[in-house]
């Protein structure tokens, strides 16, 4: 009879009192659900600024080597046939050579600048979701990604052919010649101190911007490798050869050797010890030419060390 007298009431159009309220409950938790979620993602994009890719903590570029391959390694799942993608690691050289283009250096920079963002720009492991700054801050994330493309994606080679070198982080480290400034670069010491003993390689492919001496980096030489990032290599004690301005450079192409030149005027050398000074510089929507921490760099492409005979 209950039975009855409820499809009774429905088909009438009377719905229940109780049936009412259980949809009208639902609908509400579910907008607060989607709220929540929409406020937790906005409050996630709010961290992205026009400047970001400015800040200490971008510039810093602190990526440990095991979360650059595995960033690499989870941007290679997906890749298509189409994609030009070589990771080949040689038991013989002892070398790896990494050439990206196409979907698969689009997925590695999307990867990057997410877990970058989501771990405050100090990762301990991946986290790649980008969602919250594509959706609500689109340009700011593609200006950022931009920026580490700019730095990463270009890499081929580790500077010096040799398993003989020793470098630390000294970004930002007080220096007093030509008045109080700071280090914007990495310095790379080999185990022979002699001037001309290590040649220099092009770490990518690129143009030569700049050549000649400088009196804080003596001889030296400025690659502006496709993606943008600016290779500035020091103190070499010669060049390879007589470059040209707007010279393509391919990554691995010997550029000098290093040496101890600068701190002074031309020819002047010995005024610190043999070693390669690397800097790299970024073009941002604020500033020409911006220093980012080269350690890290060089410490992910340790291991891609050109085979050589000297």
């Amino acid at each position: 009879m209950f039975y009855l007298r409820h499809l009774k009431s429905v088909r009438s159009g009377k719905t229940p009192f109780l049936l009412k309220s259980v949809l009208s409950l639902t609908i509400l938790l579910l907008t607060v659900v989607v709220l929540q979620s929409m406020l937790k993602l906005r409050s996630q994009a709010s961290r992205l600024k026009s400047d970001t890719c400015e800040s200490s903590d971008f510039r810093q570029q602190y990526l440990p080597p095991g979360i650059y391959e595995q960033l690499l390694r989870m941007a290679q799942t997906g890749r298509r046939a189409a994609d030009t993608v070589l990771l080949r690691v040689s038991d013989r050289e002892s070398a790896a050579t990494l050439s990206v283009s196409g979907d698969f250096a689009e997925r590695f920079s999307d990867l990057l600048t997410a877990t970058m963002l989501n771990t405050d720009f100090y990762p301990a492991k991946p986290v790649p979701d980008s969602t919250a700054y594509q959706k609500y801050k689109p340009a700011e994330y593609e200006e950022l990604k931009k920026s580490y493309q700019s730095i990463w994606s270009d890499l081929v080679y580790f500077p010096i052919p040799s398993r003989e070198i020793n470098f630390e982080d000294t970004f930002g480290a007080p220096r007093e010649y030509g008045g109080h400034r700071t280090h914007e670069g990495c310095d790379l010491f080999g185990r022979n101190k002699t001037p001309g003993y290590y040649p220099v390689l092009s770490i990518t492919d690129g143009i030569v911007e700049n050549i000649g001496w400088l009196p804080l980096g003596g001889y030296r030489i400025g690659i502006r490798a496709p993606k943008g990032g600016y290779f500035y290599y020091a103190h070499l004690s010669t060049y390879e050869k007589e470059f040209q301005t707007g010279e393509e450079i391919q990554a691995g192409d010997i550029l000098g050797y290093m040496g101890n030149t600068g701190y002074g005027e031309e020819g002047t050398t010995a005024m610190f010890p043999v070693h390669l000074h690397l800097g790299i510089y970024i073009r941002t929507p604020h500033c020409e030419e911006l220093s980012v921490n080269p350690y890290w760099v060089l410490k992910a492409i340790s291991k891609k060390i050109r085979n050589y005979s000297y």
